[in-house]
């Protein structure tokens, strides 16, 4: 019986935690506007590419000359906001 009981605790809590984050100021991201204005103006979709320097898995350092004519797939993740 208590396990039962103890149980039906934690589902609320996670409930309650599942409503209440989403509407916190912590995880909140904000309206698109304002997280559009954290991206420098220079890094718009048909600009040219800015200097740039990536190391490849091998070690390697390419430079934005050397990327020149290939296709390249970059992918960006946007940390957790704390």
């Amino acid at each position: 019986m208590i396990l039962r009981g103890l149980a039906t605790l934690v589902v609320l809590g996670l409930l309650a935690l599942n409503m209440m984050l989403p509407t916190s100021t912590m995880t909140a991201r904000g309206s698109e506007n304002r997280v559009r204005a954290d991206v420098p103006s220079e890094l718009a979709i048909g600009r040219a590419l800015p200097e740039l320097e990536l190391v490849g898995l091998d070690g390697r350092r390419y430079s934005r000359e050397d990327l020149l004519g290939h296709r390249v797939l970059m992918t960006f993740e946007r940390s957790v906001d704390w």
